[in-house]
């Protein structure tokens, strides 16, 4: 008698805890994140936590910032198998050379072209999305953190005449979308190694670089370069990234409260970039550095020359279909 006693008493007990409440329910997701904890997109990673913890549907996130899961090359790889939920980082192309199209020059050049084109429904994006879906990611949004110029350590010539050789060498970053467009623009490039580009500069290896934006610019090269011309040429463009494994495990609901708290992250990012780009040009000529002005119809036409001279010349590289897909977005 008091065995029964006792179990009846233990299966009550586990009963009143399994109906104590939905934590017991709750699908815990894992979100990676490649920046310090007190930088903007960290911040804005946990408001994307704090919405699905607060979405009432049983699920519940939580950031590891700082890599703290690994860089963003293991950490897609851990998306890809599952055993990273979420993640915010660079998109490497380890596993799709194509995935460089993010970097093609001028696939926007200003920020309503960045609202429109990095946002779904524009063909770059779906064509974006499709080349991770393949790998089993699943794209959750186009995050820009700036605009990317070139900075200079000494006066160019002809700065706003697409083709037209700019009496300098640059550095451009090891990537054919870089080295394609730099010429194209008409400045002559040199690769270097990001970590060899201060003493590059400060040696006069090579007279400026393409590859930062005006913030980076400004924390890290303000006290060499002279000039920056805000061409707007590229983005430093990260991506909110899911597991397709994970995906495939939530209900319609949360998948619906995971995708609304990425979205408006991503919208709001386009916010954050433009305000950012605004502050540190500013910055940059406090610093005493000459920001030069690229607007109007001579910025214009500019894009334009360097697209019509780039994009072509890529097409062996990323094929034709894809080259058109982008066309369509800008014409």
């Amino acid at each position: 008698m008091l065995a029964r006693t006792t179990f009846t008493a233990v299966a009550g007990a586990l009963a009143a805890i399994a109906m104590a409440g939905p934590t017991f329910a709750e699908t815990r997701l894992k979100i990676s994140g490649q920046h310090a904890t007190d930088h903007p997109a960290t911040v804005a990673l946990n408001g994307v936590a704090e919405a699905i913890n607060g979405a009432g549907v049983d699920l519940s996130a939580k950031v590891f910032p700082s890599n703290q899961l690994g860089d963003y090359t293991l950490v897609y790889e851990d998306i890809i198998r599952g055993n990273v939920d979420i993640a915010h980082l660079s998109v490497p192309s380890q596993l799709d050379p194509n995935l460089e199209s993010n970097f093609f020059p001028f696939l926007v050049s200003d920020y309503d072209e960045m609202r429109r084109i990095y946002s779904p429904g524009s063909c770059f994006y779906e064509a974006y999305s499709d080349m991770q879906a393949n790998l089993g990611v699943r794209l959750m949004g186009i995050v820009p953190e700036g605009f990317i110029g070139v900075a200079l350590t000494k006066p160019a010539e002809n700065l706003f005449e697409a083709g037209v050789d700019k009496g300098v060498l640059i550095r451009v970053p090891p990537i054919d979308t870089f080295s394609t467009g730099a010429s194209a623009m008409g400045f002559r490039g040199t690769t270097i190694a990001y970590a060899d580009l201060y003493p590059a500069l400060q040696t006069g290896v090579a007279d400026g670089w393409i590859g930062g934006t005006a913030a980076l610019n400004y924390t890290g090269f303000s006290d060499i370069v002279t000039d920056f011309i805000p061409y707007r040429a590229y983005v430093e463009a990260t991506a909110y990234v899911m597991s397709e494994k994970t995906w495939e495990t939530l209900s319609e609901e949360q998948q619906t409260a995971v995708t609304d708290a990425l979205a408006a992250a991503a919208q709001e990012a386009v916010n954050r970039s433009e305000a950012e780009d605004t502050e540190f040009l500013a910055k940059l000529v406090e610093a005493g550095i000459t920001v030069h002005d690229f607007s109007g119809e001579a910025a214009e036409q500019f894009v334009s020359d360097v697209r019509d001279v780039a994009w072509p010349a890529l097409e062996e590289r990323f094929g034709t279909d894809l080259v058109n897909c982008l066309k369509s977005d800008v014409e």
